[in-house]
C-alpha cells in the first residue's frame, strides 16, 4: 500500500515539545538589518526542525553551513533568499552544495545527514552543539547554535536472567513506559542506536542478542523462537514497563525474526520489519557455508524455510540475484510453507523496504507478507518502499555516508530520505502499546 509522503513542512508539524522557539542574530543584510535566525534551541536527535533566517540580501544565493563540534567535518547547502531577504528552506530550493536538490528533508537535519562524517564512526553521547552559519564563500553574515541531547549508549542494564543476552535502555525521565524488543541482523551486533532512540521516546528498549554471544548459538541456525518469547515476557514483568504486550522492531534478518515471533506469541503486539523478509530462510550468518536447515526453530523443530540455491552462493551472482534465484528454484509449496503467517500478528505492522537493496530483495520479500495481510484483511499494516534507498535504512538524523557500501545498494539521498520518512511510522505503530 502507498504511504503518505513526509515533506519538510508535514514532518515539522508533528515535532515534539522540545521545539521551543529560539533566535540569534548579528549585523548584516543590505541595509544593516539584524540577521535573525529562528529555530528551536534544543531538539531530540531523531527530531526534525525548521531553520529560517531573516534580514539577508534579497534574491541572493547564499550558503548555509553546518559546523560540527570538535572539528568534525560539516556540510554546505546553497539556497536563494526570497524578495524580502528571507531564507526559508521549507520553500526554497537547494541549488548547490552537499545536499542533493531532490532531498525533501528539513535543511538543518539534511546537512547533518550529508556531512562528511561516516555513519559507522559517528557515535555521539551527551550534548552536541551544532553551529549553523549563513553567508557567501568569502564572508560569513551570521551564525547560530542548536543543541541536540544524545543518550549515553553505555548507560544500559543487563537482564537479570542468565539465558537472556543484551542491553536494556530506560526512558530518561524515569517514568517508565511500554517495552520494545530490538532485534539485530545477521552481523550479530545489538541495535543500540535504535534502542537508545526509542528509550528517549519513553520506551524501555531491550536490544536483544539472539546468537553469537555468551551461551547462545554461535551461528544463525535453528535459533529457538521461544527465546524471543522469554525476552518479551521478561520485559513485560520488568518494573516500570506498562501494558500487556511489547512491540518488536527488527533490522534485516532481525526483521524476519520480528515478523515470525510476532505471528507466534501473544506477548507481542506491534511489529516493525526494516529491510526484513516475509519468508523464512535457510540458516547461517552467511550463505557461503549453509547449514541445510532453518534459521529458526519452534517446539524443537526447524521452521519451514527457503533453501539457498545449490546450497551456496553462485559465482557472479549479487546478493539480490542470489536470493531471487533461490526463490525461483523451489516449488510453490515450499514458498507457501516458508511464508510467515503475519496475519496472526496482534498489532499494527510496518514493513520498510529499500527498492535498491542489493543485499537481498527486501521489497519483494516483504511483498509475501503484504499478500497475506491483504488476503486475510489484516486490520492495520503498511509497506513503505523507498525506491532509491538500499539496505542501510537507519534511524534519523545522523550522517548517512557509509550506508551505501559495497553490496548494500541505494544512494545517499535515498537512504537519507528513507531515514527521515520511515521513523514517524515506527513511532506511530508503537504508540498503540499501553
Amino acid at each position: 500500500m502507498e504511504h503518505p509522503r513526509f515533506t519538510r513542512r508535514r514532518a515539522l508539524a508533528g515535532a515534539g515539545s522540545l521545539l521551543t522557539a529560539g533566535a540569534a542574530g548579528c549585523v548584516g543584510g543590505e541595509s544593516g538589518d539584524e540577521i535573525a535566525f529562528e529555530h528551536p534551541r534544543k531538539v531530540r536527535p531523531d527530531e526534525p526542525f525548521d531553520l529560517t533566517v531573516d534580514g539577508l540580501p534579497a534574491e541572493t544565493e547564499l550558503e548555509v553551513t553546518l559546523e560540527w563540534p570538535e572539528n568534525g567535518s560539516g556540510a554546505i547547502a546553497t539556497l536563494e533568499t526570497d524578495g524580502d531577504g528571507r531564507l526559508d528552506p521549507s520553500s526554497a530550493s537547494v541549488v548547490g552544495g552537499h545536499v542533493p536538490a531532490d532531498l525533501d528533508v528539513p535543511i538543518g537535519v539534511a546537512l547533518i545527514q550529508c556531512s562528511y562524517e561516516s555513519f559507522w564512526e559517528y557515535r555521539p553521547s551527551g550534548e552536541e552543539r551544532l553551529t549553523y552559519s549563513v553567508g557567501t564563500e568569502d564572508e560569513r553574515l551570521g551564525s547560530t547554535e542548536l543543541r541536540r541531547r544524545h543518550p549515553d549508549p553505555e548507560a544500559s542494564a543487563e537482564p537479570d536472567r542468565d539465558e537472556l543476552v543484551g542491553d536494556v535502555f530506560e526512558p530518561p525521565d524515569g517514568d517508565g513506559g511500554p517495552g520494545v524488543l530490538v532485534l539485530h541482523g545477521s552481523d550479530g551486533r545489538p541495535l543500540v542506536d535504535h534502542a537508545v532512540q526509542l528509550a528517549q521516546r519513553g520506551y524501555t528498549a531491550f536490544a536483544l542478542q539472539y546468537f553469537g554471544s555468551g551461551e547462545l548459538s554461535d551461528d544463525l541456525v535453528e535459533v529457538p523462537l521461544e527465546y524471543v518469547e522469554t525476552a518479551a515476557e521478561w520485559l513485560l514483568d520488568r518494573e516500570g514497563v506498562t501494558g500487556d504486550q511489547v512491540g518488536v522492531i527488527g533490522l534485516s534478518k532481525g526483521g524476519e525474526l520480528a515478523l515470525l515471533a510476532g505471528s507466534q506469541f501473544d506477548a507481542i503486539g506491534p511489529v516493525v520489519s526494516i529491510v526484513g523478509s516475509g519468508l523464512v530462510w535457510e540458516g547461517g550468518a552467511t550463505v557461503t557455508d549453509p547449514p541445510e536447515t532453518s534459521s529458526w526453530s519452534l517446539d524443537g523443530e526447524p521452521v519451514p524455510y527457503v533453501p539457498y540455491v545449490n546450497g551456496t552462493t553462485e559465482e557472479g551472482l549479487s546478493g539480490r540475484e542470489f536470493f531471487l534465484e533461490s526463490i525461483e528454484s523451489v516449488s510453490a509449496a515450499t514458498i507457501d510453507d516458508a511464508t510467515i503467517p503475519v496475519e496472526r500478528i496482534d498489532g499494527d505492522v510496518v514493513l520498510v523496504s529499500g527498492g535498491d537493496d542489493e543485499l537481498w530483495p527486501t521489497a519483494q520479500l516483504h511483498e509475501f507478507a503484504t499478500e497475506r495481510f491483504e488476503s486475510h484483511d489484516h486490520r492495520s499494516f503498511e509497506h513503505l518502499v523507498y525506491e532509491t534507498a538500499g539496505h542501510g535504512i537507519y534511524p534519523p538524523y545522523r550522517p548517512v555516508r557509509g550506508t551505501t557500501g559495497e553490496g548494500y545498494g541505494g544512494s545517499l539521498a535515498g537512504n537519507a530520505q528513507a531515514a527521515h520518512e520511515h521513523w514517524p511510522h515506527v513511532l506511530e505503530a508503537f504508540s498503540t502499546l499501553g
